[in-house]
């Protein structure tokens, strides 16, 4: 089965939508935990932080012009998704989110 054929016909925004749609989750989760999972202190931290780092690096990415592909990946479960036509400062901006996250979630936990 050739899985780049087969995921060729999804919009490249879809990914950015996706991992925004994965950090609200992860946010939501955290701050109000609707499922009654147990989470300690450090957890709920995590998916906060962390949440939010997906928002922030979906939108800024998705709005600063990036494109993204969703690729499939041949004898592996999962797909692999390209994002091209990021301008450097929004690559920039991505990772100092990622890196402010990781700083406060150790700060923090």
């Amino acid at each position: 089965m050739n899985f780049g054929k087969l995921l060729s016909w999804i919009p490249g925004w879809l990914g950015f939508l996706l991992l925004i749609l994965a950090g609200t989750a992860m946010f939501i989760h955290g701050a109000v935990n609707p499922l009654g999972v147990t989470l300690d202190q450090k957890n709920r931290t995590g998916f906060i932080i962390f949440g939010l780092c997906s928002l922030v690096i979906g939108a800024v990415s998705w709005l600063v012009g990036g494109t993204s592909k969703i690729k499939g990946r041949e004898g592996t479960v999962g797909v692999k998704v390209e994002v091209k036509d990021l301008p450097w400062w929004g690559w920039l901006v991505d990772v100092g989110v990622l890196a402010i996250s990781i700083l406060l979630y150790v700060l923090i936990s």
